[in-house]
């Protein structure tokens, strides 16, 4: 029994010290895992996902100077409540197209989509807009760590109509993906996107 003891002891050791040693590499597992981008070249339409105008818009208008994308469709209809208490009401897909249009992408490329207030909700509108529209092939741009999370929702729905969604992600300008654990608004986004992706696995 002792004996059973002492090996179930130095096996719960060695696993502790191999989680030590290899934290870095599997804190980092855990931000790889929530990443799904795709490879593209001269889409005609970028949708910018509400949520995070600053980083989403601004990772769409490098898409767009670079020639990547030559139209952005900037998505969402909640409000922002930091503008809203201050007495603005401002949409977020509002707020998206503003910077957008502050970084060079000229009004006539830009289209705004005030529908959707989760990412489900947006994928359902974006969809109505390429089949209004007759899109084939999409970029959907959002934050790099809710990638994984709109391919699970997007590629399945969009699939089966026929049309092709790459994805981009945005860098975030709070945190550094690859080293979340450093800052609580990474260690925040990060548990958040977990939380969400078990949440659509239930839901839908």
């Amino acid at each position: 029994m002792k004996r059973k003891l002492v090996i179930i002891a130095s096996l719960f050791l060695v696993l502790v010290g191999l989680l030590y040693i290899f934290k870095i590499q599997i804190a980092q597992g855990f931000a790889n895992y929530l990443i799904a981008e795709s490879e593209f070249e001269n889409i005609e339409y970028a949708f910018v996902l509400s949520g995070n105008a600053l980083d989403r818009a601004t990772e769409a208008a490098n898409l767009y100077n670079e020639k990547k994308v030559s139209k952005i469709v900037c998505t969402g209809e909640n409000f922002s409540p930091d503008l809203q208490a201050i007495g603005i009401d401002t949409l977020e897909s509002e707020i998206s197209k503003f910077h957008a249009e502050s970084l060079g992408v000229l009004t006539s490329d830009l289209i705004l989509l005030p529908e959707g207030t989760s990412t489900f909700e947006e994928a359902h509108a974006i969809l109505n807009f390429c089949n209004n529209n007759n899109i084939k092939e999409i970029v959907i741009v959002s934050s790099l760590f809710h990638t994984k999370r709109v391919s699970n929702v997007f590629k399945a729905l969009f699939k089966e109509k026929g049309i092709t969604v790459y994805i981009k992600g945005a860098k975030s300008s709070q945190y550094d993906e690859m080293n979340w654990w450093k800052s609580e608004n990474g260690l925040i986004a990060l548990n958040n996107e977990y939380v969400k992706l078990l949440y659509y696995w239930i839901a839908y």
